[in-house]
């Protein structure tokens, strides 16, 4: 059996010395013992630390269960924490559960918040000595005096909260989180203004069954770890060190769809950067939102895959379903871990949209939290199974992709764009006429039942505004009245020479 003393050993630098990080576990077991024989105190730890203020693995694991345990009153025991440490499947972080026993023996009265207070000088104390090593790093990296010194206000600007706040490092000043900003979106998936996936914000890609949501999702994923080339639809990809997938909707299936992707020799590669969950998650998102964030932790991800929305709640078309669901993903964000979730169209039945290809959020299924919390949502139409489908961007976190017909190559996985509208075209062709928004959302947004909706319209205005940014286009008035309509011209010849723009 595992000895529980190897919970707390030493690592090992370079230099083949061993050193501890700077800590108390000492203090952070008593702590936790504390906690598991007087719940009660846990609160007032709480306000002087996080789980991020232990060294030890083990302890920020039980600190954060515990916590879970006491929110959902139920037991804090040995044999508690245990049962819900394996439904996490990390027994083995905690010596399949003698560590959590041998902790809880260190029970010898006190005060939770004198301990903690003790844990969390340690951490700053600790977060010092990480500066001190990224400046040393810098330094010897030829860094020059004024990344040096930004590096030092970073992080006097994030320590500058009283002792004891666990809030400092969240805490941003105004002017830094409004106006430090990058001029176009970051960007996983994308770039410029077009952008399907943006950093920090959750990526929906909606659609009825077959039509390969799963498809395009796992192109993406093993794309950002190395095991498949990119760019994917044209578009390139962030890399990501480890991705947790979430296979709870026939997760055999979404297996065997991912084995087209990939060979044999990538296992070691596929075994490092890529875990799964089969299965439903170890609770209900209504029932314990923090579930996914502590998931992600135990799998050590930067990016987590939902797969599908519809088994992680069991209410998605309630309020307190949606909200589940979004205040789990915004957890998971805001510490730094990507969100992308597979989601379903509304069941249309025998209405008359039966068949209609959704073009807003409404048809998606579930509340409207679901998709107000997502920074881009993707829709994909067509016949189950079908090779051609088409492809809308109903939210965007900059400018509009497509919309865009795709062809799945199912055998080896593989999705391509089939078709899109060439609008550079579409101008070129205008000639002396030229081309107004509504001609151009007639072919980007084709309905024969139907004109343009004045949305569809005004996202054709902004994509032609975009070419006149590029100097590819001039927008002119089509007659000399005041309130003569516009239109748009190119602004280059066939040889892609800039012409007249006055």
């Amino acid at each position: 059996m595992e000895n529980v003393h190897q919970m707390t050993r030493r690592p090992v630098d370079e230099d083949g010395l061993n050193r501890a990080p700077i800590g108390d576990p000492a203090a952070e077991r008593a702590l936790l013992a504390q906690c598991m024989h007087q719940p009660d105190e846990y609160k007032d730890a709480a306000e002087i630390i996080t789980a991020a203020d232990f060294t030890q693995p083990a302890n920020r694991l039980l600190w954060d269960v515990i916590g879970h345990q006491i929110q959902q009153k139920a037991p804090v025991s040995p044999v508690a924490l245990r049962a819900e440490i394996e439904k996490l499947g990390q027994l083995r972080l905690v010596a399949n559960g003698d560590y959590i026993s041998a902790t809880a023996n260190e029970y010898g009265g006190g005060d939770a918040a004198y301990f903690a207070t003790i844990i969390r000088g340690k951490a700053r104390v600790r977060a010092v000595e990480d500066l001190a090593v990224a400046l040393r790093a810098a330094v010897l990296s030829g860094a020059d005096g004024d990344a040096l010194e930004a590096q030092i206000a970073g992080y006097l600007k994030h320590s500058k909260s009283p002792a004891g706040n666990p809030f400092g490092e969240r805490l941003v000043p105004g002017g830094s989180f409004i106006l430090d900003r990058p001029d176009t979106v970051p960007a996983l998936w994308g770039y410029g203004d077009q952008v399907l996936w943006a950093e920090g914000e959750a990526l929906l890609i909606a659609g009825p069954s077959g039509v390969g949501k799963t498809t395009v999702a796992q192109q993406v994923l093993l794309a950002s770890i190395g095991a498949r080339p990119g760019p994917v639809l044209g578009l390139p990809v962030r890399r990501f060190n480890r991705i947790l997938y979430l296979a709870s909707d026939r997760p055999q299936q979404a297996a065997r769809s991912m084995a087209r992707m990939v060979s044999a020799e990538q296992r070691e590669l596929l075994d490092e950067r890529l875990v799964f969950w089969p299965g439903p998650p170890p609770a209900d998102f209504i029932k314990d939102p923090g579930v996914l964030l502590r998931l992600c932790q135990a799998a050590q991800a930067d990016a987590v895959c939902l797969d599908s929305l519809k088994d992680m709640a069991g209410e998605l078309a309630s309020e307190e379903g949606g909200q589940a669901i979004n205040t789990a993903i915004q957890r998971t964000l805001v510490e730094g871990i990507e969100v992308v979730g597979l989601h379903h169209h509304r069941k249309q039945g025998g209405s008359k949209d039966s068949g209609r290809e959704a073009t807003s959020l409404d048809e998606l299924y579930g509340s409207t939290w679901i998709t107000a919390g997502a920074g881009s949502v993707v829709s994909l139409w067509g016949a189950a199974g079908e090779p051609i489908v088409s492809l809308r961007h109903l939210k965007q976190p900059a400018g509009e992709c497509g919309p865009w017909k795709l062809k799945h190559d199912h055998p080896i996985g593989q999705t391509e764009i089939w078709h899109q509208v060439d609008v550079l075209a579409l101008l070129k062709a205008s000639g002396s006429q030229g081309l107004t928004p509504a001609a151009l959302a007639v072919s980007l947004y084709p309905n024969p039942k139907a004109k343009p909706t004045s949305s569809e319209i005004e996202k054709a205005r902004r994509r032609l505004d975009q070419y006149v940014e590029q100097r590819l286009a001039v927008c002119r008035k089509t007659g000399p009245s005041r309130t003569a309509p516009v239109a748009y011209f190119a602004a280059f010849d066939e040889q892609g020479v800039l012409g007249d723009e006055d």
